[in-house]
């Protein structure tokens, strides 16, 4: 038995997946949201102490949380 897909047959079934996909996307940027706002308000937190410990600056957490690297042009501290 042969079984024939037409083109559109395919277009239909990825115009069907399209909005499952956009779900998942867009729970998936919710979880990553939702990540950041936690892990920057767990830095946060922290004294300042702790943080020069780690080499972040209080004023470098959302970025360091954001991008996980230093800022450009920060200075290094210790060895």
């Amino acid at each position: 038995m042969t079984t024939v897909v037409s083109f559109r047959d395919s277009r239909a079934a990825a115009a069907t997946a399209r909005p499952a996909t956009a779900a998942a996307r867009g729970l998936a940027w919710i979880r990553h949201q939702l990540r950041i706002r936690r892990d920057t308000a767990m830095l946060l937190a922290l004294s300042d102490h702790l943080l020069a410990d780690m080499g972040v600056r209080r004023d470098q957490v959302r970025h360091a949380v954001r991008d996980g690297h230093r800022q450009p042009g920060a200075e290094r501290r210790g060895p």
